[in-house]
Order: C-alpha cells, then structure tokens, then sequence
C-alpha cells in the first residue's frame, strides 16, 4: 500500500447555501489513533458522516488504501473494515446484549459470504460463543440476557463498542465514545478503548470534547473550527499552539 490508510482530500459539504465543510484534509496512517476535536458546530459529527460513507461531499474524495471510496455506500465500507458508533448509542432495544452482538457476527459472516442471510439470528454455537466472548471482553457478560432497553447509558455504549468489533473493523471511527459518563466510567471506557486497539491492531479516529481523553488516546489531533481545518499534528504540538488555545483549548490549555 502506498500513502495513508484513510485519507479526506479537500472536502467540501454543503446544506444548501450553509457550508458545513470547507476544504477539509486529513489522513489516518495504519496504526494511528486519530482525534477530532473542536468546538460544537465545528464539523465534526459531519466530517465522521462522510468519512463513514451516511454522507456524500459535495466536493472532495475520500480514499482508503489506494481506492477512491467517495461514492460508496456506508455498508460497503463496513465490508472494508470501517466500523462506526455514534454519539447516542444506536442498539436494538428490544433485544438482549447477547442478540445485539450475534447481529452484528451475522452481518459479518454475511459479508464474508459465510452467510446467505442478514439480520437474521441463528443460534449457533460459533456465533453465539462468539457473540459471548466479546460481551465477556467488554465486560458485559452479567448482562447478557437483559434487553438493552434495560441497560445503563455507558453500558449501552460498551455494547455499541462491542457490536463494531463484532465486525472485526480495521478502522474503528468512535463519536463521542464518553459523552454522558460519569468519570469512573469514562476512566473505564478511556481504558478498555486503549486496550481494544492495541491488542487488535486497530486504527481509531475518534471525535471527543473531553481533553483528559483527548490527550490520553490521541497519538494525532486535527481541530476544526467553523467547519476549517485550523491545526493538523502530535497532541504537544497541538496543545502549543496559540490559535487552538485561543479558539478551543481555552482553560484546558495548561491542564
């Protein structure tokens, strides 16, 4: 493979006469931990909409390894190894965490032609004892059975997390993954996202508001402002520079 992994070239997105993205560049190299971050209405929600393929650009292309990916739909891209969560945490409500994730193993065998059908639970023993253990690597094993109308908001978030990995994602884009949590389970969230990655060799782009997060993730920080790319580079470079202090950082800036 030559050049980066994931890469958005010049992206423009407009609503009408409303530009929400303004000539917007960024790469993800194989291995990095990519953060978003800016201020509310910065763009980044919409930035993760169109890297993940909900969103087509009005201008600009999105490429992975090499391919134009611009036009393909987001179920595509999953089946490319983009897996995705959202800010608020989109799960099947009236069904256990144990079916939530079976689901998410179907869909993957179906994309891997292992399948004919989708969406379609079988109660197998490999995809329910796949679905198991990754309930069990979250640490949601105690609540396998419990609908997940009936769980926490940061337990509903761990099974989002969980139903990605079931997909077995090569890039994992994480909105908002501790927005909500209280700060013992964001600290757990921060922790077991760490450990996620690493062990699965992972490549994560997460968008977050939280600076302590923030800085203990990101290996690279993009900030958008007003829907612009203001600054691109390491977290200490990052936290340095004036501008971002000025627009984003604000208090934080010396934390």
């Amino acid at each position: 493979m030559t050049g980066p992994f994931l890469s958005a070239e010049r992206i423009h997105l407009d609503y009408g006469q409303i530009k929400v993205l303004k000539d917007v560049s960024l790469t993800l190299e194989e291995g990095e931990r990519h953060v978003i971050i800016g201020p509310n209405g910065a763009g980044k929600t919409t930035l993760f909409k169109v890297l993940s393929g909900e969103l087509r650009p009005t201008a600009g292309r999105i490429v992975m390894e090499g391919d134009d990916i611009s036009r393909t739909a987001g179920y595509q891209r999953v089946r490319r190894g983009v897996g995705r969560s959202f800010q608020v945490a989109r799960v099947f409500h009236e069904m256990t965490a144990l079916d939530n994730v079976a689901v998410a193993v179907e869909a993957r065998q179906s994309f891997e032609g292992r399948k004919p059908g989708f969406w379609r639970i079988s109660a197998t023993p490999e995809v329910i004892g796949e679905a198991t253990r990754m309930l069990d690597e979250l640490g949601l094993a105690n609540l396998r059975d419990t609908p997940a109308s009936a769980i926490s908001h940061g337990d509903r978030k761990r099974l989002e997390l969980a139903m990605s990995l079931a997909l077995r994602p090569r890039i994992l884009m994480l909105d908002e993954p501790t927005a909500g949590m209280s700060p013992t389970d964001r600290t757990a969230a921060v922790k077991l996202i760490d450990r996620i990655i690493r062990e699965n060799g992972i490549s994560l782009i997460l968008t977050e508001h939280d600076m302590g997060v923030v800085f203990q993730l990101g290996t690279r920080l993009s900030v958008l402002n007003y829907g612009e790319l203001v600054v691109s580079g390491t977290p200490e470079e990052v936290r340095r520079n004036p501008m971002v202090r000025e627009i984003y950082l604000g208090r934080n800036a010396h934390a």
